[in-house]
């Protein structure tokens, strides 16, 4: 009845292969250019406007607090959104949709919008793992500040980690906000795919 290989449903065993393969989905011009625009403009806050390193690192474990509440509340309601569409969902139309294969990236139709999701989540983890190693290991005399005090030129690593942490994070939450913007697309985009699935059906 199907053409594809039954043992291809669940050919990934681990998260790592699922983002590997989400890779293939390729995020918008608009959304690079904003990410990169954001990271860039803290940066040069960091590195070059701001002569307070203190204010710095002060903001960067405030964000960081900020990013790590923020994204494990929207985590807890992006899973739980995607568990009651999962279970709505028909298997037949999940199953048709396997037996189409996407042409701009090569995967079937069915994981082409099941990574897409799934990109959200691996990137809401990722950057909660981030904040949640800033929040333990960065804190005043805490492992990062007496780990890097024993390198050479340890003032000027410090700084640049402390520069560069505060661009990647500030711009993580332009990135985490996207992403959320595409995921309610997404859910938009594959409801109507149902509706219009059950309009040929009938």
């Amino acid at each position: 009845m199907y053409s594809f290989d039954e043992s291809a449903l669940t050919s990934e065993k681990s998260l790592w292969d699922v983002y590997k393969l989400s890779r293939r989905i390729l995020p918008s011009k608009f959304q690079v250019i904003f990410v990169l625009g954001s990271f860039l403009a803290l940066a040069s806050n960091s590195f070059f406007l701001s002569s307070n390193e203190a204010i710095i690192l002060s903001d960067l474990r405030k964000w960081s607090e900020m990013g790590f509440g923020f994204s494990i509340t929207i985590l807890g309601f992006l899973i739980a959104g995607f568990t009651i569409f999962a279970t709505l969902s028909k298997p037949k139309m999940m199953l048709a949709m396997m037996d189409h294969t996407n042409k701009e990236t090569g995967l079937p139709t069915l994981k082409y919008n099941f990574f897409a999701f799934m990109k959200v989540f691996i990137a809401y983890i990722s950057f909660l793992i981030l904040y949640a190693l800033i929040l333990l290991f960065g804190q005043p005399d805490g492992f990062m500040s007496n780990i890097v005090g024993y390198l050479p030129e340890s003032d000027c690593v410090k700084s640049i980690l402390i520069n560069l942490a505060y661009a990647i994070v500030g711009s993580s939450f332009i990135y985490l906000l996207l992403l959320l913007k595409s995921f309610v697309f997404n859910i938009y985009a594959i409801v109507m795919n149902m509706l219009r699935w059950e309009y040929h059906q009938d």
